[in-house]
């Protein structure tokens, strides 16, 4: 019985879906600096190819189309340090 209950919740578990999350998309500059857009864009590309490097997944996109939250954490990192701070609104 207790075999039964440990295999249905594990087959539970498997079940569930997984949160998806976007990835930032506000940022300026540490130092204060006007964010110039073509510098963004591609530090922002540099940032989604390392995720997409670090955590092997394809297109470094989940099912759904968004990101896990280890993914928008790495991301959000990755920006920090080409030297952005996220805008939260």
């Amino acid at each position: 019985m207790r075999m039964l209950l440990l295999v249905s919740t594990l087959a539970l578990g498997a079940c569930t879906e997984q949160a998806t999350f976007p990835l930032p998309t506000a940022w300026t500059r540490v130092e204060g600096q006007a964010v110039n857009s073509e510098l963004l864009d591609i530090d922002s590309l540099d940032c989604r190819d390392e995720i997409q490097r670090t955590d092997g997944a394809d297109n470094g996109k989940l099912e759904k189309g968004g990101y896990s939250r280890a993914m928008v954490d790495d991301f959000v990192s990755c920006m920090r340090d080409h030297g952005y701070v996220q805008i939260k609104s």
